[in-house]
């Protein structure tokens, strides 16, 4: 009967634990058997586990401490630090502040190791580069403690000598204490750099919330310009946005703001936003994103997978205002998108939408796309318009002379469906500054203009051109690369095409797919076949495919 009891009683504690592990989220600690030691250890001994990482860590040491100093009294500190010194959050815990030497000595190694300018052997490191910070006795106390190991190996000529910290959060939470009293931006030169922090700034933001505050603000200019932000904020179409490195920003700063005390004077500076059904509901994000209205340069917003309406997310994070943002990714579904035109700023100069139909916002749409004045990058997928609206819309992208990339899929009339509808006309010749263009699906009845000199790109897929050429010409000296998929065009279109491309001055790759007629798509493919003026890359008849160069001259 003892041996049940025992079970039972072992069962009871397990469950305790457990529900104090999830309290607290710790649940990553499970995987790290030194740290759940440790935690096992603090709760064993009726030692509060704390509520924050900070505080966690903070017991984890004062534990440590406590139990070498009791086994080991001959141990003493080097000097006592007096009051004034002893940062606040250090006050309550006897051992923490009886050594404070040794923790201050701990702390800048911990820091000196994991910034070396090489960031080589951050972890393990050479006895030498502990002796530089800690003197014999304090070294002897942080091995003892378990807080630092030491391992030995023998060469053929010496002893070598390495030495880590038990963990490396463990280490992480050392240079967050030397950090949140020093300057430390000069190390963080990326937006990696920044991120390989995040754990430290977590324990920063508890122990020094004003100084996390500023890492925040110093960290903006660093992250604006790492070319890893400049790329997302220039790029268009579907994202993949839980492997972008400022998501990972975004998420290391809730995690931040989660340390600290809930204050109207402490606010965490950040640029970049993303909504999605990770976060729609975080309080965490609303805070940040209200806090930073006037730096917002980029706001992703994907209402799939969530219960909220793009309405519900304006409300809910007060996205009104945004006077300084660049980037608009939404992506949701069509009966959520009723105010979708409130989040189309004055300011902004790279527009990603993709998603159904919009609902009753269609004028406030036409005003605020013409106070949109320096688009330069627009994809726009799977809207159907009414009459009145898509023409505005396409003539507002005729406007729009200073865009870069534009991108046009699946856009319909509410009232004619493709048919029936006047002609539609898409001028893109006076956009001196377009380099890529793509468009798919769109009204059979578009008239395309696309003799722009700066195009690099051009992908049609889906269209109608009817009789209609598809118009390039010698002026397109920066034209690299044609794709045509599922295009329908005149035979004499299809055949102008190709003249044009052996007239122009330089060579490109032009990719073809299922051009209709299939009869004279055959014919042209066969005078490519033959002709001195192509190089064939790939050639699937079957597939309907057909890629291939242009060949100019030897100018020697």
């Amino acid at each position: 009967m003892t041996g049940v009891r025992d079970d039972r009683v072992l069962k009871s504690k397990r469950r305790d634990f457990n529900e104090v592990i999830c309290d607290r989220r710790l649940e990553h600690i499970q995987v790290i058997p030194l740290l759940l030691m440790y935690i096992v250890s603090l709760w064993c001994n009726n030692i509060p586990i704390g509520n924050s990482k900070h505080e966690i860590y903070t017991n984890i040491i004062e534990f440590l401490l406590s139990r070498t100093s009791k086994k080991h009294p001959e141990v003493q500190p080097r000097r006592e630090s007096s009051t004034s010194e002893i940062p606040e959050y250090f006050k309550s815990h006897e051992f923490c502040k009886k050594f404070y030497s040794l923790i201050k000595s701990l702390a800048e190694l911990a820091y000196q190791t994991l910034f070396n300018e090489t960031r080589e052997n951050t972890l393990v490191f050479d006895r030498m580069v502990a002796d530089i910070y800690l003197k014999a006795d304090d070294m002897k106390l942080s091995l003892l403690s378990g807080i630092l190991s030491e391992s030995r190996s023998k060469t053929l000529i010496k002893e070598i000598s390495k030495v880590s910290f038990s963990h490396k959060t463990v280490q992480e939470f050392f240079a967050a204490i030397f950090i949140s009293s020093q300057s430390v931006l000069e190390k963080c030169r990326s937006v990696q750099d920044i991120l390989d922090m995040s754990k430290i700034c977590e324990f920063i933001s508890k122990m020094n919330a004003d100084r996390m505050c500023e890492i925040s603000n110093d960290s903006m200019s660093v992250i604006n310009e790492d070319e890893k932000t400049r790329d997302y904020r220039t790029r268009t179409g579907r994202e993949d946005t839980y492997n972008t490195p400022l998501y990972n920003i975004q998420e290391m700063f809730m995690s931040c703001l989660q340390e600290m005390p809930e204050s109207e004077n402490i606010q965490l500076c950040l640029q970049d936003f993303f909504i999605d059904r990770r976060t729609v509901d975080s309080k965490l994000l609303q805070r940040l994103l209200k806090q930073n209205k006037t730096n917002i340069k980029s706001l992703y917003i994907n209402t799939s997978l969530t219960s909220s309406s793009l309405r519900e997310i304006i409300d809910l994070f007060s996205l009104t205002d945004l006077s300084h943002i660049q980037k608009l990714y939404y992506s949701g579904v069509s009966e959520k998108e009723a105010e979708i035109s409130r989040i189309l700023f004055p300011s902004l100069q790279n527009v990603t939408l993709l998603s159904g139909t919009l609902i009753n916002d269609e004028e406030n749409l036409r005003e605020n796309l013409a106070r949109i004045q320096n688009l330069q990058y627009f994809y726009i997928v799977g809207f159907t318009l009414s009459h009145k609206i898509l023409e505005t819309f396409f003539n507002f992208i005729s406007a729009q002379k200073s865009m870069k990339e534009l991108k046009l899929r699946r856009l319909d009339c509410k009232e004619h469906g493709d048919h029936d509808c006047k002609r539609w006309n898409l001028d893109l010749s006076q956009h001196s500054t377009l380099s890529k263009l793509r468009l798919w699906l769109l009204p059979v009845r578009l008239q395309l203009n696309i003799t722009t000199p700066s195009l690099v790109y051009v992908t049609l897929d889906d269209i109608n051109l009817d009789k209609r050429s598809l118009l390039l010409s010698r002026d397109m000296l920066n034209i690299e690369r044609v794709k045509l998929g599922y295009i329908e065009m005149s035979p004499g279109s299809l055949q102008n095409f190709i003249i044009v491309l052996k007239n122009l001055p330089q060579s490109l790759t032009v990719k073809m797919r299922y051009i209709r007629p299939r009869t004279a798509y055959d014919r042209v493919i066969e005078n490519i076949r033959s002709s001195h003026t192509f190089h064939v890359i790939q050639d699937d008849w079957w597939g309907g495919v057909i890629e291939f160069k242009t060949i100019k001259p030897s100018k020697e």
